[in-house]
Parts: structure tokens; C-alpha cells; sequence
């Protein structure tokens, strides 16, 4: 549903490890070829990380497996990753080891819940160039980041390459994105510990999507609206399908013919 053609660049995948391990993976690209990087992101990301969980366990093998998987994206698509991106949030679950983790990059945010009341145990937070140490580090690297603050309070920031203009990319970490490494827009994430916080759920409920949800149905509206499916004994599929309608109603009400992924 967005204009002028232009393809679906968010992509995920579901992959259940031999050694028990659950691993969901959601990315969205960006750039003119960001379809290909998410793409390739949600099938690698997995089998790059089924290569060290066992023998180093999530809080080590997570951030390698980012990195390689951005190594993986310099071999594969040397010329697309160099300007094309992507954000990436992954959940890895173990039910009989009892551990969740999160680990994200970017602004694709993780969400865990309990569907019994409707409450947000736990979200990961946008990577942003603003974020001061998000910004000390872009800084310390060379990279010319610009923000604007409109009057309703929301903040944007850009990150470009010095005097050039460009990319003006709206994150300050991804996957991708060559360009911009060496100015501090890292592929390394944000890692997350949740299990403690899942076991005290007692529906508990992971949702992992793009800010083409995010940025028009805040987290609390959507953990609400699954969890009261629920307990009237409704499909909570059939919610998150409803709230992606209801967020493309909301885009294009906001942006006439333009409906993000």
C-alpha cells in the first residue's frame, strides 16, 4: 500500500533451532534495495546464530551473531548494503530452559505482554541519533547528525555522512548501511535478559513489528486491544490482523495515498 509502486521492505522469519531454541527475527529495510538486506537479514541472522548459542549462550552469541550477519551482508551484497539498511528486533525463546531474550537494533521494537490484563512487562527503546549516547558516539565518529523538535514535542534526528547531505539515515543503529559504519551507526544490539519478566506473566505474549505499526498505535493501545480479544475468548491472530488494517486506516488518513510497511 505505498505509492508510486514501491515494494514491502519489512520481512520476518520463525525459525525453530535443533537445539530447542525458538528464534523470530523482524526487519525493515530502507534504502532502494532495503527489501534485499531484510530479506537476507531474517534468513542468516538464525543460522548464523544456531553456530554459537550452544557454546556461548545468548548474552555472547546474540551480538556476534549480529555481527556477522552485517559481515554476511558485505559478502552477499556488497554494492546494496553500502546505501540500503535495516532494523532489526529479534526474540529468542527456550520453553524447556525457560529464557527470553530480546536483541534489537534500530527502531523495530520487541514488546512482551501478558494478555491476561492487557500490561507491558517489558519494550525495547528506538535507537535513535538523539538519544545522547547514541549521539555521543555518532559525535566521537565524525558523523553530522541533524534534529529537529516540532511543536508537539516529538524530536527527529538524521545521520549524514559530513557535509554531504546524505543518506539522512532516521537511526543510529542498523544492519546495512556501509556508508555509515565508520561514523558510528553500529550493527551491534541492544540485548535483553526477559525470562524473570516472562515467567511472571501469566499469559504471556511477545510482538514484534516495524515502526509502521509503532509509529501510529502506541504499545499500550495494542497490548490492550490483544488482551481483550483474549479474554472474551476471541482469536488474537485475528487482532494483530485488525491492528495492521487499523494502522494503514491511520497512514493514509495522515498521509493520503502513503501507507509505511
Amino acid at each position: 500500500m505505498k505509492s508510486n509502486g514501491s515494494p514491502n521492505q519489512d520481512a520476518f522469519s520463525y525459525t525453530l533451532l535443533d537445539s530447542g531454541w525458538i528464534v523470530c527475527v523482524a526487519s525493515d529495510g530502507h534504502g532502494e534495495q532495503g527489501e534485499a538486506v531484510s530479506a537476507r537479514i531474517v534468513r542468516m541472522l538464525p543460522r548464523i546464530l544456531s553456530q554459537h548459542v550452544d557454546s556461548m549462550g545468548l548474552q555472547q552469541a546474540l551480538p556476534r551473531a549480529f555481527a556477522e550477519t552485517q559481515k554476511d551482508l558485505e559478502s552477499s551484497l556488497p554494492r546494496a548494503q553500502v546505501y540500503s539498511g535495516a532494523t532489526v528486533a529479534t526474540c529468542c525463546v527456550h520453553h524447556a530452559h525457560k529464557e527470553t531474550w530480546f536483541a534489537h537494533a534500530g527502531d523495530s521494537r520487541a514488546v512482551l505482554g501478558d494478555l491476561a490484563n492487557g500490561s507491558v512487562a517489558f519494550c525495547t527503546e528506538e535507537h535513535k541519533a538523539h538519544d545522547p549516547k547514541e549521539h555521543k558516539r555518532l559525535q566521537d565518529a565524525g558523523a553530522q547528525v541533524i534534529q529537529k523538535t516540532y511543536d508537539d514535542g516529538a524530536v527527529v534526528s538524521r545521520v549524514f555522512l559530513p557535509r554531504t547531505g546524505f543518506p539522512g539515515l532516521a537511526m543510529s543503529r542498523s544492519l546495512g548501511d556501509g556508508c555509515l559504519k565508520q561514523y558510528g551507526v553500529t550493527a551491534e544490539p541492544e540485548v535483553h535478559n526477559i525470562s524473570d519478566l516472562w515467567t511472571g506473566c501469566e499469559a504471556p505474549v511477545v510482538l514484534m513489528a516495524s515502526d509502521g505499526l509503532w509509529d501510529t498505535i502506541s504499545i499500550e493501545d495494542t497490548m490492550r486491544l490483544l488482551a481483550a480479544r483474549c479474554q472474551k475468548g476471541q482469536d488474537v491472530v485475528r487482532g494483530i490482523e485488525a491492528l495492521c488494517r487499523r494502522a494503514q486506516r491511520i497512514w493514509i488518513e495522515d498521509s493520503g495515498d502513503y501507507c509505511d510497511d
